[in-house]
């Protein structure tokens, strides 16, 4: 059994989640690889799975990365499946999910070329987060203080051309941070904790946390929802929680295309997901 495990050559950071799952991997007799995804020599049809990874730069290709998932998809299995992650990939989910009747961070999204009554928008919250609706770590994301219309004009004029969302600040982020709840196979493994983090910020990750019973319990029953959408088994997810100014968790993301899994605080992490790789493929 060979797996690629996806990463680029433009890492921003080293991915730390990559050497334990290689490791986890090799005594259950199963070869990795790391491959960068734009490697024109790479050849993916002699790979078992392809396991997106690390492609933190998909954003700047997007194009090219739309065109990359279908034609591996074609030779190998791809890992998360295709559909999955290219229903993932663009964060007006968060609004499928909402309609679903699942707690989600309240977001307004703005299409490309759309402008926002910011007005209307700083009256339903004291401060802002901007983002773009396609957005890996924290590309494009900032916080606008209450009122200043400027800030958040002058932002949406430099990401005019892309889908764009605009959601309240959750302070609850700023003081205690977001939860990352990690499932890997279908089953929950860990919750990690991260900072804050804006546009420029290097990874915010701080550990390791217990999720609470209704914070396993939402992100339980976003992942039931993708499950119903018929995608396939996920290898991993990651659901983002944070509170809400009533103290209830709300969903921020979902995301299953190439979060941090947070390996490096929980090592058993790494091997369920070989354990699951393993699972997948019938010698």
């Amino acid at each position: 059994m060979h797996i690629a495990l996806v990463t680029t050559h433009e890492l921003p950071h080293a991915d730390v989640d990559l050497l334990p799952l290689a490791a986890a991997c090799a005594p259950l007799g199963i070869k990795t690889s790391m491959v960068c995804w734009e490697d024109p020599r790479a050849d993916w049809s002699s790979f078992d799975l392809a396991l997106i990874r690390s492609t933190w730069n998909y954003v700047a290709r997007l194009e090219q990365f739309e065109r990359w998932i279908v034609s591996v998809d074609r030779v190998t299995r791809l890992l998360n499946p295709l559909r999955a992650l290219q229903w993932n990939m663009h964060k007006r989910y968060l609004l499928e999910l909402h309609a679903a009747g699942i707690p989600v961070v309240p977001t307004e999204l703005l299409l490309k070329g759309e402008e926002c009554d910011w007005s209307s928008a700083f009256s339903r919250s004291s401060e802002l987060v901007l983002k773009p609706a396609i957005s890996a770590g924290s590309f494009g994301t900032i916080r606008v203080a209450n009122g200043d219309e400027v800030a958040a004009r002058a932002h949406r004029a430099a990401h005019i051309d892309r889908d764009f969302l605009v959601q309240p600040l959750l302070h609850d982020v700023l003081r205690s941070g977001e939860r990352n709840l990690v499932f890997l196979g279908g089953e929950y493994s860990h919750t990690v904790t991260k900072s804050a983090r804006w546009s420029g910020d290097s990874n915010g990750s701080n550990g390791r946390v217990e999720a609470t019973s209704a914070e396993r319990a939402l992100a339980e029953r976003v992942l039931a929802y993708v499950k119903s959408l018929g995608f396939g088994d996920l290898a991993y997810a990651r659901v983002d929680i944070a509170r809400g100014p009533s103290g209830d968790p709300l969903l921020m993301e979902l995301e299953i295309l190439e979060p941090s899994l947070g390996f490096e605080y929980e090592p058993q992490g790494a091997q369920r997901l070989a354990a699951w790789l393993r699972s997948q493929v019938v010698d």
